[in-house]
Parts: structure tokens; sequence; C-alpha cells
């Protein structure tokens, strides 16, 4: 980066006084979105897997996340509660 005439000098306090807030702006972020959005580590076995190949694509609810709600929740439909 270049000194253009007009700016404020940019010293070496300056540069690490902005990278703290800038990781701590990324660190925040990241818990305010693992707060949002639980993360489920899943695992299929080879037959879920096919299952659930066998009902994504390139159309409206075909992504891996709207597959694997609508199968959870007709599995539920099955249990006791």
């Amino acid at each position: 980066m270049t000194w253009q005439p007009g700016q404020p000098i940019a010293t070496i306090s300056d540069v690490t006084e902005w990278q703290a807030w800038k990781k701590s702006s990324r660190l925040e972020a990241q818990r305010s979105r693992r707060k949002r959005y639980r993360r489920i580590d899943y695992y299929p076995s080879k037959r879920a897997q096919a299952l659930i190949d066998s009902r994504t694509g390139h159309f409206a609810g075909g992504d891996y996340s709207t597959v694997i709600d609508a199968l959870v929740l007709a599995g539920a439909e099955g249990f006791p509660e």
C-alpha cells in the first residue's frame, strides 16, 4: 500500500491494532453464526448415502440439508412422543 497525499500515515502500531480488531471481529461473527446455526457431524452409512443421493439434484429442495430434513421428519413420525 502506497501513501497518498492527504491520507494519514499508518504506523506499525496502527496496522497491528487494525489486525487485532479484524481478528476479533471475525471471531465474534463466527460465534454469532454458531449460535444461530446448529452443526451436526453426520456420516451416513452406504445405504443411507445412496438414499440421500437419489433424492438430491439441481432443483428446488434438492440440496442435502433439505433432503436430510425431509427424511428425518418422515422417520420421526414413526417414533412415539
